[in-house]
C-alpha cells in the first residue's frame, strides 16, 4: 500500500461519503492535514477509553468497531468500508473513545486531528453546515438500522446489509463492482459478522446464503461473493417475506 499523494488525497475525499459535499477548496484544505496510517490485519487502531482527537477515513481494507460484553464476547458495532469515515465524534467533543477498532485485513486509513479540522471551519465556515447535515444522515441511518432489526425478517435485512455493502465498495472503484470482498485478501467480513450487523443467528444468515447461491442471485468463495442477480436481491430487499 503506497503513500498518497496529495492530488490523490483530494480524490479520494471526493468519493468518501462524510466529504462528497464538501466543495472543492475545501476538500484541497482538508487533504493537505491528512496523515496516513498502516495497520496489519487484527491490529488494534484503538480501544474504549482510549483519548479521542482524530477522525479517520478508511482507504484500503476494513476496520471492525466492536465493543467487549462483561462476559468478555466482543458485540460488533459496525465494519467501515473503504470511504467510511470513524471516530468523527471526537471531532466535535474531544471525548474518549467509545468502542474498540480493529484492522480487518491489511489496512489504510487517513487520519485528521480536531485542531486541523477545526482550522478548516474557520477557513470555511460553510463547511460547519455540511458537517451537521452528514451528522444527521448518519443518524437517520442508525435509526433506520434499529427499525429493521426490530420490523423486518433476516432475509430483509441481510439483502440490504449486502447491497449496501456492495454499493460502497463501487462507489471506491472506477468501475462498478458487483462483489464483496476478494477471496485472495484477508479481512472479509465472516457470516458470523453479517449476522451480528443485523441481530441474526450465523446459522440464519448461512441458510440465506447458501439459498440465494443455489437461485444464482449470488456466488460464493469463502467468505467473498458476488451479486449475480441485482434485481432478485433487491426485490428481497424490498419485501417482508420471509
Amino acid at each position: 500500500m503506497a503513500a498518497l499523494s496529495h492530488s490523490s488525497k483530494v480524490q479520494f475525499l471526493a468519493r468518501a461519503s462524510f466529504f462528497e459535499n464538501f466543495a472543492p477548496a475545501e476538500r484541497e484544505s482538508i487533504a493537505a492535514r491528512l496523515n496516513s496510517r498502516r495497520f496489519k490485519d487484527g491490529e488494534t487502531i484503538f480501544m474504549r477509553g482510549d483519548p479521542g482527537s482524530t477522525l479517520m477515513i478508511v482507504v484500503e481494507g476494513r476496520v471492525r468497531i466492536g465493543v467487549n460484553t462483561a462476559e468478555g464476547r466482543e458485540m460488533l458495532l459496525t465494519i467501515m468500508e473503504p470511504g467510511q469515515i470513524f471516530g468523527e465524534m471526537s471531532l466535535l467533543d474531544g471525548q474518549s473513545r467509545s468502542a474498540d477498532a480493529t484492522a480487518m485485513g491489511d489496512t489504510l486509513v487517513l487520519t485528521l486531528e480536531r485542531f486541523d479540522f477545526t482550522a478548516t471551519l474557520r477557513q470555511f465556515p460553510e463547511a460547519a453546515l455540511r458537517l451537521c447535515a452528514m451528522l444527521s444522515e448518519k443518524l437517520r441511518r442508525s435509526t433506520d438500522q434499529v427499525e429493521g432489526v426490530t420490523l423486518h425478517p433476516v432475509n430483509v435485512r441481510l439483502a440490504r446489509l449486502l447491497l449496501t455493502i456492495a454499493a460502497q465498495a463501487s462507489k471506491q472503484s472506477s468501475k462498478p463492482i458487483a462483489g464483496i470482498g476478494n477471496p485472495r485478501l484477508k479481512g472479509n467480513p465472516t457470516q458470523r459478522d453479517l449476522g451480528q450487523l443485523i441481530g441474526a443467528s450465523r446459522q440464519k444468515v448461512n441458510f440465506h446464503l447458501g439459498q440465494w447461491q443455489a437461485e444464482g442471485i449470488i456466488a460464493r468463495d469463502g467468505n467473498a461473493f458476488a451479486i449475480q442477480n441485482w434485481k432478485a436481491l433487491q426485490a428481497i430487499a424490498n419485501s417482508d417475506a420471509e
